[in-house]
């Protein structure tokens, strides 16, 4: 990629002295005389990172600083300044500066300065691309949303993409998390192989140790003839295993071994194959709890939870509802060939005070069933059918009810509970310490990094309390 800097300085000397040491590195240099000049510049050519120096006349380095990073947020700024001190570089780095170098400039510290602020530039670009790619190969698979709670989401997915490290995708059920599975294959280097999933809760143990991992002629009763497993199927793409919580404990010795050594042995067999395969997983356990009590293999957790992807639940998100229902109610009206069909304002105001247990599962289904009946082009509040009742977490009695529904797993149940706990509990700290998350932190007892740690989870911004 060919990198052109902006340098600007309203000493001549100093311009021509700075652009020299910038060629000399290979790098290309537009220069400018004035802060004014170097906007008109920044509006009409592609600039890969502006230098400026923080004294000039008219228009001065820091006005400069702010007004380019108010027109052109991703583009870096180093400022160059005589006056070094500890409280100019707070306040230009507070100002959006990515790097400063004082006067008289150093080569050396200049030529590490440009060489980090082009790498965060070339990042920036790379990030672009791939979410644009993902929009391209598959419209119909968008990852709709920028709620604060999923931002954090939609900027690490890219970047988890391109590396070659186990993902595990973590989130309720009915979040999406194999919707953003895809995305990471799609995002990767490996889009044009194959993904193939597979859910491990929904084979017995000996079905899934087949399917997965293949099988001889004569493994066991029916075995007729000799078959590759998904793994082998997935060689050279991605393998996505969804529910990696259900996966059995015998399994899940099989599942490390393959993991540390890339082989794979069928049933039956003997003879190991090499296979190259990029693991994301996913699962709506906590899989932290599963290994403090025996259900979950410690070591395996570790191998892959390598890059962790949170996907807040719906209710987390409720700004990104509007948008998303009407992808939605466009892509199913699209798949009926039917005009497509607009939501009523009574019907919005409905959809958003339900709190979605089902998460976008859920909402996908309402819309759907609204969909069939619908006479018109426009549906209104009556013709919306939920699936579950508001305000209580799944498998948990409504508030002054004894009863709880014997259809959802404990373990889910609980975890429902405690997800609610903790994520009113964060924003509570946050609301008594004003927003400041140490002193939130403090406030709850738990070191910063582990509070942090917390908001991430739930995606919960230090600005969401009330």
């Amino acid at each position: 990629m060919a990198h052109r800097i902006l340098l600007v300085d309203d000493d001549p000397l100093a311009l021509r002295l700075v652009a020299r040491m910038l060629r000399a590195r290979d790098i290309e240099v537009e220069t400018s005389s004035s802060g004014d000049e170097a906007l008109e510049i920044l509006g009409r050519q592609p600039i890969s990172a502006l230098i400026t120096d923080l004294v000039m006349d008219g228009m001065d380095g820091e006005e400069l600083l702010l007004t380019a990073k108010r027109r052109h947020p991703t583009l870096p700024v180093v400022v160059m300044t005589t006056h070094g001190s500890i409280d100019t570089a707070v306040r230009l780095m507070q100002h959006g500066a990515a790097d400063f170098v004082t006067k008289p400039v150093e080569p050396e510290r200049l030529g590490r300065a440009v060489q980090r602020v082009l790498r965060e530039a070339e990042l920036h670009g790379e990030v672009a691309a791939l979410r644009d790619a993902l929009t391209r190969a598959a419209p119909d698979r968008q990852i709709v949303g920028d709620a604060p709670a999923f931002r954090a989401l939609r900027e690490r997915l890219p970047l988890a993409a391109r590396s070659e490290a186990p993902v595990l995708i973590l989130g309720e059920t009915g979040t999406g998390k194999e919707l953003v599975a895809r995305a990471v294959h799609s995002l990767s280097p490996r889009s044009a192989a194959p993904m193939v999933a597979v859910n491990c809760g929904a084979l017995p143990a000996e079905l899934l140790d087949s399917e997965l991992f293949g099988h001889v002629r004569g493994a066991f009763t029916d075995a007729r003839r000799d078959k590759p497993g998904l793994v082998e199927e997935a060689d050279g793409g991605t393998l996505f295993l969804d529910e990696i919580g259900d996966m059995p404990l015998p399994l899940q010795v099989k599942l490390l071994r393959f993991l540390q050594e890339g082989e794979v042995r069928r049933v039956g067999s003997n003879e190991a194959q090499r296979v190259d395969v990029r693991v994301v997983a996913a699962t709506h356990r906590d899989l932290a709890s599963g290994v403090d009590d025996g259900e979950f293999r410690e070591d395996l957790y570790y191998r892959l939870s390598v890059v962790r992807l949170q996907v807040p639940p719906l209710r987390a998100r409720k700004e990104d509802l509007p948008a998303l229902a009407r992808h939605l109610l466009a892509r199913h009206a699209a798949a009926t060939s039917r005009p497509v069909v607009q939501l009523a304002p009574d019907a919005l105001s409905r959809l958003t005070a339900h709190d979605w247990p089902g998460n976008v599962r859920e909402l996908e289904n309402v819309l759907r069933r609204a969909l069939v009946f619908c006479p018109g082009d426009v549906i209104d509040a009556s013709l919306l059918e939920f699936d579950r009742a508001p305000s209580t977490p799944a498998g948990l009695p409504a508030p002054g009810e004894r009863g709880v529904d014997l259809g959802v797993p404990l373990r889910q149940a609980k975890a429902a509970l405690v997800d609610d706990f903790q994520q009113r509990y964060v924003l509570a700290a946050l609301a008594q310490a004003g927003g400041v998350v140490a002193e939130a932190a403090r406030l709850s007892g738990k070191d910063r990094k582990s509070f942090w740690e917390l908001m991430q989870r739930y995606g919960i911004q230090a600005d969401d309390a009330p």
